[in-house]
């Protein structure tokens, strides 16, 4: 039976500040939290608020998304290594898109608007430098699919799988985020099956992004397939919280953890 272990982003949950954040999280029965970064964080003075907010709420600093990124860009570079280097120094993982932007004309119906090859390629090459920065830090980095509505480069998981091979680390792997694939993917637990274990991380969200059991994503065959394909990694909820958090997310964790007790 899967060990399952829960956390949470930081930006659904409650409090004035990050360390009211994780002691939130902490008094909900998860066990992990994800924050974000950009480019213009001081990454001393995040590192020290970061590490004492999990710390003293007894939680792990599980990943951090890197936010801002336009791999299609030049000049990405310093940002990328700088914050790969300041998270590979907690401990935690990297998690990251290539490209996290409202895509305008909105792209209805497939086939969607292709991006320029020269930026197709620019995202490659960024993507072998991560792979070297991963390798060479020991850091994890989990590359996300999300829709095409909001890029041209990962837009399903096969997309990202493409961009993970194009790493070529040990160290870069997937993380599928149910909400997306509900969108994107014609069966999301083929899609799962498709991958892996290439799958290093995931996120639970309904199909109307609230937490598991407010929508319409059937999450029991999603966890026998987490199950069947030994995962061994954290889920986190990426979603927002209706009514209290505290038990509307221990609520929902325990289903889910009653729902693999019964696989």
């Amino acid at each position: 039976m899967m060990n399952m272990k829960f956390a949470c982003v930081a930006a659904g949950v409650p409090g004035r500040n990050f360390a009211e954040q994780c002691a939130a999280i902490a008094r909900a029965d998860c066990g992990g939290v994800e924050t974000i970064v950009f480019p213009d964080t001081p990454f001393e003075r995040w590192q020290a608020e970061v590490r004492a907010a999990a710390s003293d709420a007894g939680i792990e600093l599980v990943t951090v998304i890197l936010g801002g990124l336009a791999l299609h860009r030049t000049g990405q570079d310093a940002y990328v290594r700088e914050s790969m280097q300041a998270i590979a120094e907690l401990g935690a993982r990297v998690l990251l898109t290539p490209e996290y932007a409202a895509q305008d004309p909105l792209p209805i119906f497939p086939p969607y608007p292709a991006a320029a090859a020269e930026e197709h390629a620019r995202v490659r090459a960024a993507m072998r430098t991560i792979g070297r920065s991963a390798t060479e830090l020991r850091c994890a980095v989990h590359v996300e699919p999300i829709t095409q509505f909001e890029s041209r480069f990962c837009r399903s998981v096969a997309d990202a799988a493409a961009l993970c091979a194009a790493a070529e680390s040990a160290h870069v792997s997937l993380v599928l985020d149910t909400h997306n694939m509900n969108i994107t993917e014609a069966s999301i637990v083929e899609s799962m099956r498709t991958v892996g274990d290439r799958i290093g991380h995931m996120h639970f969200a309904d199909s109307n992004r609230l937490p598991p059991g407010h929508g319409h994503i059937p999450f029991g065959p999603i966890l026998a397939t987490l199950d069947e394909l030994r995962y061994g990694g954290w889920i986190s909820f990426e979603c927002a919280f209706p009514g209290e958090f505290g038990a509307t997310l221990r609520r929902c964790v325990e289903e889910l953890r009653r729902s693999v007790e019964v696989l």
